[in-house]
């Protein structure tokens, strides 16, 4: 009897150790496949944000710390920048010192030139009389295709001289706006905020725009450096109080060149006529006498103003680290007896200049300037200035680690 029971019994016990024993391999192989399959689901994740990142652009930072020390025998209007339209009228003979850091500038750009990426630029001229952040560039570019804020289409960069001054010349074609443009390998057309800048004695209207200035341009190299010519269509306008608006049509046209007369001389050249150029130019878009796009006589009649302008400069190459550079140029307003004895009838801008380059990243130089004003009722005031300046550049590309 003892033996059946014995023998019931390690039989009931040899069958659930076999049934325990095929579990347990059973929750093994299960294990080893949950395993197997976060082992796979890890490396498909590792792989994705590898792939990822590879496909962040590059980041590239640039800017430059520059301090200007300036010294002005009468007052020129501004402290920090020589705007000729700004020299006040009447006696001028104060004599005036100040150091400035605004020229200062910090930007960034995401992805490379060759393809898709966005530029954004800043200086320390937002406010005249405290520092304060300016937005210089912030556009997007792609291939051909641009669109944002910026320096104007019919901007030279390639023909702008050397100066200390960090306006620069004062006819030199400067505007920033915003706008869209195709460019080419020469050609380059754009649409760009119209911004009409009009004198109005009354001060009964403000400014109107219904279309954006259309802009052309063509750039042409040669053996010796390149000419840019470029035309400009604009629609100034004004509204009135009562909610009238008029409109006046305008055109300008730009014509710019940099000439290699040697390895060590360059020629630099720019000159502008037209109808409603004022706004592009760098001594009067938003400084001075800012509205002289065009006047509105008696009252009721817009008509344009006629501005041409110009300027002649040369960079001398001395040795690897001297640079001597000269800018010379003019603004000029129509005469017209309409126009208000103070309104501005000409300026006059020159520069001598002398640069060191210390490093490639750190230069400091010296710069003899003068501006001149001249009104409408022939009174006429100038300003000579002395600057010293130091400039230390960098840029930096991040890239993605692969």
């Amino acid at each position: 009897m003892s033996r059946v029971k014995t023998t019931i019994w390690m039989t009931a016990f040899s069958l659930a150790a076999l049934t325990s024993a095929a579990h347990g391999d059973n929750t093994q192989a299960e294990i080893r496949r949950l395993q197997s399959e976060l082992d796979q689901l890890k490396s498909r994740l590792g792989d994705e944000a590898d792939s990822s990142s590879l496909n962040w652009p590059p980041l590239t930072v640039f800017g430059s710390v520059s301090v200007d020390a300036i010294y002005d025998d009468k007052d020129a209007g501004f402290d920090e920048l020589l705007i000729p339209s700004t020299i006040p009228g009447g006696d001028t003979d104060q004599q005036n010192f100040v150091m400035s850091a605004k020229n200062s500038r910090f930007g960034f750009q995401v992805g490379e030139d060759s393809g898709p990426h966005m530029v954004f630029a800043m200086d320390l001229f937002g406010s005249l009389d405290r520092y304060e952040l300016r937005i210089r560039d912030f556009y997007f570019e792609n291939g051909p295709l641009r669109a944002g804020y910026g320096f104007t289409a019919l901007l030279d960069g390639a023909a702008w001289p050397l100066t200390l001054d960090a306006q620069g010349p004062n006819s030199a074609i400067f505007a920033r706006q915003t706008g869209v443009r195709w460019q080419g390998e020469r050609l380059t057309l754009a649409l760009e905020d119209p911004n009409s800048e009009v004198y109005d004695p009354t001060n009964a209207t403000s400014a109107a725009g219904r279309r954006p200035d259309a802009i052309a341009t063509w750039k042409q190299g040669l053996p010796a450096g390149h000419i840019k010519l470029g035309v400009v269509n604009r629609e100034i306008g004004v509204e009135f109080a009562d909610g009238d608006q008029q409109f006046a049509n305008a055109t300008g046209g730009v014509a710019s060149a940099a000439i290699n007369v040697s390895d060590n001389v360059k020629l630099l050249a720019n000159g502008s006529y037209g109808q409603a150029m004022a706004h592009y130019y760098n001594d009067l878009s938003g400084f001075g006498d800012s509205g002289m796009d065009g006047y509105v006589y008696a009252g009721r009649d817009l008509q344009p103003l006629l501005a041409q302008g110009g300027y002649l400069g040369s960079q001398w190459q001395l040795n690897p680290a001297w640079t001597l550079a000269m800018v010379a140029g003019e603004v000029t307003i129509e005469s017209d007896t309409a126009l208000p004895a103070e309104a501005l009838r000409r300026t006059r801008y020159g520069t001598l200049t002398a640069v060191h380059q210390y490093t490639p990243a750190l230069s400091y130089g010296a710069e003899l300037s003068y501006g001149l004003r001249d009104n409408q009722a022939g009174d006429r005031n100038e300003a000579p200035r002395v600057q010293f300046n130091m400039t230390y550049r960098f840029a930096h590309t991040s890239r993605p680690v692969e």
